[in-house]
């Protein structure tokens, strides 16, 4: 219990008689509680962005495809059917002389958004194959894909077993930039300016002098397939590793592309030319010929 002390205590007790004014019925004015400070909100974890549309993750840029049972038929037929039923005014429903569901097509571009659609709402990741773009890629994990035909002759649904293509080990979609690109290819295919008379060699790597030739890069998957642009992005590096200024002159192509690189040739000899995409390189080692 605190007790109001005397004015003759000595000195020390002064301090503990100012901080007791309160208890003691003194007129100071109450000081003002402070208020605890608010607790800090814990930040909410960023959602995951989407991989390119497919729940199930990417694939992987290095793959091998062989045929194989194909196991999603079933499930691929499913997406069709249900498509027929649900958007009928994509078919000519009147037009199937064998019987069997193979309707006329009225809109492929419809056709094939409207199976892949359907095939999502499975859970199962489709697309267009990048490669093959008259096909379907389906996977329902990313342990292997398959690929399926489904518009036949006459712009028909395809059904049965004509319509699988291949199965690639592990899934080889969708994938990045950085995953898709496997190797870059550097060659030739055109050639101008050339004196008359010249002979010209079936374009590879070869530059006969006095001609001017046009090279490109094209970047490819693992199966050597050549990729899409938005599978590689716009970028490419150019490199003369030998010969510029004495064998060739190199320089942008004239069309804009940047893809695309001029050689002039200017005397016989030896040259590499190498551009990178991704990360990867690709070069060509070529020879100015007489």
């Amino acid at each position: 219990m605190i007790r109001c002390l005397g004015r003759f205590q000595r000195p020390a007790a002064v301090v503990l008689a100012v901080l007791s004014a309160v208890s003691c019925g003194g007129s100071s004015t109450p000081t003002t509680p402070v208020a605890p400070a608010p607790t800090p909100t814990p930040a909410a974890a960023p959602t995951p962005a989407p991989v390119l549309g497919c729940p199930i993750g990417l694939g992987s840029g290095r793959f091998t495809c062989q045929g194989d049972i194909p196991g999603l038929l079933p499930k691929l037929n499913a997406a069709i059917d249900k498509l027929v039923q649900d958007r009928p005014q994509l078919f000519n429903l009147t037009d199937d002389p064998g019987g069997d569901g193979r309707y006329r097509i009225l809109d492929a571009d419809a056709f094939y958004e409207g199976v892949i659609d359907n095939l999502t709402a499975m859970g199962l990741c489709a697309q267009r194959d990048y490669a093959d773009r008259d096909r379907i890629v389906i996977k329902e994990d990313n342990s292997y894909s398959e690929a399926y035909y489904v518009v036949g002759r006459q712009t028909r649904i395809l059904r049965g077993p004509d319509t699988y293509a291949l199965t690639c080990t592990p899934a080889n979609f969708p994938l990045t930039q950085d995953q898709a690109v496997a190797r870059v290819s550097v060659s030739f295919f055109r050639y101008t300016f050339c004196p008359g008379g010249t002979v010209l060699p079936p374009p590879h790597e070869t530059l006969p002098l006095g001609c001017r030739g046009t090279i490109t890069a094209t970047p490819r998957d693992a199966l050597g397939n050549k990729l899409p642009p938005e599978l590689h992005g716009s970028e490419v590096e150019w490199e003369v590793r030998a010969g510029e200024g004495t064998i060739i002159a190199s320089g942008p192509s004239p069309d804009g592309i940047p893809f695309n690189q001029v050689l002039d040739s200017r005397q016989v000899g030896a040259f590499t030319v190498c551009a990178t995409v991704s990360n990867k390189t690709g070069c060509m080692n070529g020879q100015v010929i007489p």
